[in-house]
């Protein structure tokens, strides 16, 4: 993984094989960083996890075979022992059908560039009531 660092902006090339959550994380942990926002995401994905949540909880698809990686955003909070990801991606087949929804888990394949843009705030999630889903929040 290779990555700089452009004023707000944090830049990623993720290689083949890397773990994409635990690749963002390692840059935002050398970076000093506790909150920022996924922009984009280009590349390729496989081994991955992707949810559609049904209004009590995430039905889960796992798929091995590589796939584009068409979008990805999303947050990324502080949490007191690591990060909390909150990402949605849309991951295009060999036929050029989409998929997608919250992402869970991936690795990349060949590669991924993602771009972060970093915060001074932090942001956070707590349990919402209501919905029993961690919502984003702000500190003070």
């Amino acid at each position: 993984m290779k990555y700089i660092k452009d004023g707000k902006f944090l830049i990623l090339k993720l290689d083949s094989e890397e773990d994409l959550f635990k690749g963002i994380e390692r840059a935002l942990k050398e970076e000093g960083i506790s909150s920022a926002m996924v922009l984009t995401g280009i590349g390729m994905l496989k081994n991955f996890t992707i949810g559609y949540y049904d209004g009590r909880d995430y039905v889960k698809r796992s798929l091995e075979t590589p796939h584009e990686l068409v979008a990805l955003h999303g947050s990324i909070a502080s949490d007191p022992e690591d990060f909390r990801f909150h990402l949605h991606t849309a991951l295009a087949n060999p036929e050029h059908n989409i998929i997608g929804g919250h992402l869970f888990e991936a690795k990349v394949n060949v590669v991924a560039e993602i771009t972060l843009l970093t915060l001074n705030r932090e942001i956070i999630r707590k349990r919402d009531e209501k919905s029993g889903l961690m919502l984003m929040d702000f500190l003070d």
